[in-house]
C-alpha cells in the first residue's frame, strides 16, 4: 500500500497520566508515524499527583502537541478555550482522520472535528463513566452527551466484546454497527522476557526471598478500590502473617491508605511504593496480583501481569471477563479459569480467592504459563496498528475523501465497517 504523506491522523487525549489510555495513545501515534502517515497527539497536561507517561513518548519519538487547558476536570471557561484551540489546529492542519481518547478528549475532540469538518472521526472507549464515577443525575448528563456525539461519530471502538455489548444495548450510546470491538495492543516484550524473581520490588518493600509476595498496581484512585484491597489484605493477613503486600502506585487516596494501613496494624505487611517504571521488575516479583477495581476496560496491569507471567485474582467486573482463558470451573463463591480467577467485589472472597492461590505454587505457573500465551497472540501493538489503519481506510473510503494517489489494498481478512455518521 502507497500511503499519502500528507495524511493527518490527529489523535486527541485529556492527558498523558499512568495507564492504559496514554500507553495507547503514544503507541499509536508512533506506530501511524512509523507507516509513512503524518500522525500528531494532542494532549493537555498531567495534574499534580498523578505521574506522566511523558518519558515513553520520549523513548518513541513522539513529540506531544500541548493544549495546557484541557484536564480532566470540568471547567466551563477553560473548556471553551481548550475547544477553541482544537478548532484552530483542525482548520490549519486538516487531518483527514481524528481519533479521541478519554470522556473529556472525546467530547471536545469530536465536536473539534464536526465544526471544522474533519471527514473522519473516531472515538476510543477504553472504560467508560457511567458506573461507579458519579451520581445518577450526572450520568444521565454524561449519557445525553454521548448518544448525541454517537451520531455524529463515523466509529466507535470497544477495547473488549463485553464493553461493545455495554454500550449497545445497556446504554444505548450507538447502534451495534457502528461500535466495533478491538483489542487493545501494547509492547509487551519487556514483560514476557521475565522469568523468575528478581529481588529489586522485594529488597525495596523488605520482604523476604522466601515470603510470599501480592501486588495492586495502579491509580490510587476511587475506581480502582484500593480499599477493597485493604479490606482483602486484613482477611489474608490474619491467615496467613508470612504473606506481605505492596501498592504499586499512587493518586489522591494514598494519605487515605496509609492511615488505613497503620489503623489496620498492617503496617508490617503492607507498603505502598509509589510510581515505579522498572514494571517488569514488579511483576518478576510479584506472585499474585490482585485487581479490585469497580470499572474497568481493558485493565493494562492484568495484561502487563499475564505477559509476566503471573496469575490474578481480579473483580469480575467490565471487561475483565473477557481476559479469562478456559473454561471456568466454580469454586466456593468465585470463578477459576486457565489464568486467574474472578470474583465478585467481596473482601471475603477476594481474601479466600488469594489463599487459594498462595497455597498452590504449580497452579500459580500453569495460569502464568496460560495468560503468557494469552497476551502474546491477542494483544501486540503491531496488530492493533494493522487494524486501526484497515478501519481508517474503510472509513475514508466509505466517505470518499482519501487522496487520488492513494492506493488501498485489500484487507487480508473481513473487518466490521462501521456506518458513516449523518452530515
Amino acid at each position: 500500500m502507497t500511503v499519502d504523506p500528507k495524511i493527518t491522523i490527529a489523535r486527541v487525549i485529556a492527558r498523558l497520566n499512568v495507564g492504559g489510555p496514554a500507553v495507547q495513545a503514544i503507541l499509536m501515534t508512533d506506530a501511524f508515524g512509523r507507516k509513512g502517515y503524518r500522525a500528531v497527539l494532542l494532549t493537555g497536561d498531567v495534574a499534580s499527583g498523578e505521574a506522566s507517561m511523558d518519558y515513553l513518548a520520549d523513548q518513541r519519538g513522539v513529540r506531544p502537541i500541548r493544549i495546557n487547558t484541557l484536564s480532566r476536570k470540568i471547567s466551563i471557561v477553560q473548556d471553551l478555550r481548550s475547544l477553541w484551540r482544537l478548532v484552530q489546529f483542525f482548520r490549519r492542519e486538516r487531518p483527514l482522520i481524528v481519533h479521541t481518547h478519554t470522556a473529556k478528549a472525546g467530547t471536545l475532540g469530536r465536536l473539534a472535528a464536526m465544526f471544522t469538518g474533519v471527514p473522519v472521526r473516531v472515538h476510543t472507549f477504553h472504560g467508560h463513566v457511567f458506573h461507579g464515577y458519579f451520581s445518577p443525575a450526572v450520568t444521565r448528563i454524561f449519557l445525553a452527551i454521548e448518544r448525541l456525539l454517537g451520531r455524529y461519530t463515523d466509529c466507535i471502538v470497544a477495547v473488549s466484546q463485553s464493553q461493545k455489548n455495554e454500550l449497545v444495548g445497556t446504554y444505548r450510546i450507538a447502534p451495534a454497527e457502528k461500535v466495533v470491538a478491538l483489542s487493545l495492543g501494547f509492547d509487551l516484550d519487556r514483560f514476557l522476557c521475565v522469568n523468575g524473581h528478581e529481588g529489586t520490588l522485594r529488597a525495596s518493600v523488605g520482604c523476604a526471598p522466601e515470603s510470599p509476595l501480592v501486588g495492586w498496581v495502579g491509580r490510587i484512585t476511587a475506581i480502582k478500590a484500593p480499599d477493597l484491597f485493604l479490606a482483602s489484605v486484613a482477611q489474608i493477613h490474619s491467615q496467613s502473617r508470612s504473606v506481605r503486600f505492596v501498592m504499586v502506585g499512587d493518586g489522591e487516596l494514598r494519605p487515605e491508605c496509609e492511615a488505613r494501613i497503620l489503623q489496620a496494624g498492617l503496617r508490617e505487611r503492607v507498603a505502598i511504593a509509589g510510581w515505579r517504571q522498572d514494571l517488569e521488575s514488579v511483576y518478576a516479583d510479584l506472585d499474585v496480583l490482585l485487581l479490585t477495581s469497580i470499572n474497568e476496560g481493558t485493565p493494562l496491569a492484568l495484561l502487563e501481569a499475564m505477559a509476566s507471567g503471573r496469575p490474578f485474582v481480579a473483580t469480575d467486573v467490565g471487561g475483565v471477563r473477557d481476559l479469562m482463558t478456559g473454561r471456568a470451573q466454580r469454586e466456593e463463591g468465585w470463578e477459576r479459569f486457565d489464568n486467574g480467577i474472578l470474583v465478585p467485589r467481596d473482601p471475603r472472597l477476594i481474601a479466600k480467592a488469594t489463599d487459594y492461590l498462595l497455597h498452590r505454587p504449580d497452579l500459580r505457573m500453569a495460569m502464568g504459563r496460560a495468560g503468557r500465551e494469552f497476551v502474546r497472540a491477542r494483544y501486540s501493538s503491531e496488530r492493533l496498528a494493522n487494524e486501526l489503519e484497515q478501519l481508517y481506510l474503510q472509513l475514508a473510503t466509505r466517505k470518499k475523501c482519501l487522496r487520488p494517489n492513494m492506493e488501498v489494498s485489500p484487507p487480508s481478512a473481513p473487518a466490521v465497517i462501521c456506518n458513516s455518521s449523518p452530515e
